[in-house]
């Protein structure tokens, strides 16, 4: 769907779908509609008072030239009234724009908004659409990309364009000025990135850094990686460490543990620093991380990342074992 008009500028914008990219792109050229300045920020649940403090800005140094409050969907029903009346009664000023992947029009603001016409929906490109626009972004980083790389991209990365942009920068830098982006360039540096990605975090998560753990779970989600192939190599490295815990002298370790003879004793000294019980709710806990990212129930990618600090962090003995909810 096009971005936000521009000839017009409206109190309010509802931007939904899945693609940042586009939104913030949206977000920039209402900027500049609205004569340059600058984009406020929000989370929904924030106070509603700072947000429409930023919409009474009349600063002539630091003009508001946007508010975007992001994670709008977490407003409550009052908090989104309270705005709903600001803009009714307030004069001009910087239009709302309210993000998230989908907002409810059961809730008036919302509905209102709609009914306004400031509804947007960004969503990826498909077919020739994507094609084009992954040979673009390869063209302004200096480089054309073959068909085959093309269509291995997306299947690598996925469909989303921040992530697309994310990868190719990378790839860009890899190969070096010029360089003809082919299927093997990216098997080089996108696949096989992420294969020592996905090992480096089970490592991570096993020695309890956590620091490192979300860095490199964050670096796998920005290079597509899905939810459950993350939740199956996090299951498959806790399940390693439970046996270890429990059967730290098996006959042939190595192969009962699954790993390279050098790693075994390696994977035993780690898995000490976990209780039996802990982990055993570690895998309860991310069996229903799987769940729900295959059924479409809440965010999968915060629960992990919430799933890893709460492992990662020092047990409290004595306590019943619960991973994400310390």
């Amino acid at each position: 769907m096009p971005a936000a008009s521009t000839s017009k500028l409206l109190p309010a914008y509802l931007f939904t779908g899945d693609q940042d990219l586009l939104k913030a792109e949206a977000v920039e050229k209402l900027r500049k509609a609205a004569g340059g300045g600058s984009v406020r920020s929000f989370y929904g649940g924030v106070k509603v008072g700072e947000i429409l403090e930023a919409r009474q800005n009349g600063s002539l140094f630091d003009p508001v030239a946007v508010i975007v409050v992001r994670q709008a969907a977490k407003l409550t029903r009052a908090e989104a009234q309270e705005i709903a009346e600001h803009l009714a009664s307030a004069g001009e000023g910087p239009p709302i724009v309210f993000w998230d992947e989908t907002l409810r029009k059961d809730v008036p603001l919302f509905k209102q908004v709609a009914a306004a016409g400031g509804e947007r929906e960004f969503v990826p490109p498909r077919g020739r659409e994507m094609e084009s626009w992954v040979r673009d972004e390869a063209g302004r980083l200096g480089h054309r990309i073959t068909p085959g790389a093309v269509e291995t991209l997306v299947e690598l990365v996925g469909n989303d364009l921040l992530r697309l942009r994310s990868t190719l920068e990378r790839v860009s830098i890899a190969l070096g000025p010029g360089v003809v982006i082919d299927e093997a360039s990216l098997d080089e540096h996108v696949a096989a990135s992420r294969l020592h990605a996905v090992y480096e975090l089970q490592d991570a998560v096993s020695a309890k850094h956590a620091l490192e753990a979300v860095g490199l779970f964050r670096q796998l989600v920005d290079e597509g990686g899905e939810p459950p192939a993350i939740v199956g190599a996090l299951c498959a490295q806790v399940r390693r460490l439970l046996l270890a815990r429990e059967n730290p002298t098996a006959p042939n370790l190595a192969a009962f543990l699954g790993v390279a003879p050098y790693r075994a004793s390696r994977v035993v000294e780690l898995a000490k620093g976990f209780s039996p019980g802990l982990l055993r709710a570690a895998l309860d806990e991310l069996g229903d991380i799987d769940v729900a990212s295959k059924t479409g129930r809440g965010d999968s990618v915060a629960a992990l990342e919430a799933w890893l600090l709460a492992l990662c962090a020092p047990e409290r003995r004595g306590k019943e074992p619960h991973v994400a909810r310390r």
